[in-house]
């Protein structure tokens, strides 16, 4: 009895798995400044640019941050977030945003002819489902079919997501300059960012704050292009 139980839990999670992943990128959220300008990006479904042309970058040595917003359009998607998850994400954010500039850029809280404006909204979470998560990258059905989805750039089965925005001004005239909105997954092998149903989002918050502060050192020239 115990066995069949045991089955039929495995192919329960082996149906689930192979219809689990999102297709969909983002949606434009229209209730952001930049909704209008942002762009899809070639081979990555899953995000929306915005760069302005001439600007010259390298001038932009400092970082003023904005308190983080959290969308409140219709059009939001929090999932099953309880409202202290929200929170708990809000403030890693601000805290892995600063975290990869300490020490080599400064943090201001005044404007200047040197200093880039960043205004960061948190636009949705799907959390994640750890115990299945876990269990589907141990079962071979689901290590197989995570396997492929890491190849392929996909999210892993049950795992969630973090939908997020950036939007970059100059500080003294208030001109946007660069703006993303990305929704993101870790990849689909990485078994530490489903112990928790916040370790997804928590995850990608620091893979786009550490892509954020590589841009800044390009430009600036601290690294080959």
């Amino acid at each position: 009895m115990k066995m069949r139980r045991i089955m039929l839990m495995v192919m329960f999670l082996s149906a689930v798995i192979l219809g689990t992943g999102y297709a969909d990128g983002p949606k434009t959220y229209p209730g952001l400044e930049s909704s209008s300008q942002l762009k899809p990006q070639s081979g990555d479904s899953d995000t929306l640019m915005y760069k302005r042309e001439h600007v010259d970058g390298k001038k932009y040595i400092k970082f003023r941050f904005d308190p983080i917003e959290i969308y409140k359009g219709k059009d939001a998607d929090f999932g099953g977030a309880a409202g202290e998850d929200v929170a708990s994400i809000m403030n890693f954010m601000e805290g892995e945003f600063k975290r990869v500039l300490k020490g080599k850029y400064e943090i201001v809280d005044k404007s200047g002819p040197d200093v880039l404006r960043v205004s960061l909204t948190l636009a949705g979470i799907q959390l994640t489902k750890p115990v299945l998560a876990v269990v589907s990258r141990i079962i071979p059905v689901g290590l197989a079919l995570n396997i492929g989805k890491s190849a392929a750039g996909m999210s892993g089965s049950f795992t969630g997501s973090l939908t997020m925005s950036g939007e970059f001004y100059d500080s003294e005239t208030n001109t946007l300059l660069y703006a993303f909105l990305a929704k993101r997954s870790p990849n689909a092998m990485d078994v530490t960012a489903v112990l928790t149903g916040l370790d997804a989002a928590k995850k990608v918050v620091t893979e786009i704050a550490e892509k954020f502060v590589e841009t800044i050192d390009r430009v600036q020239g601290k690294v080959k292009q």
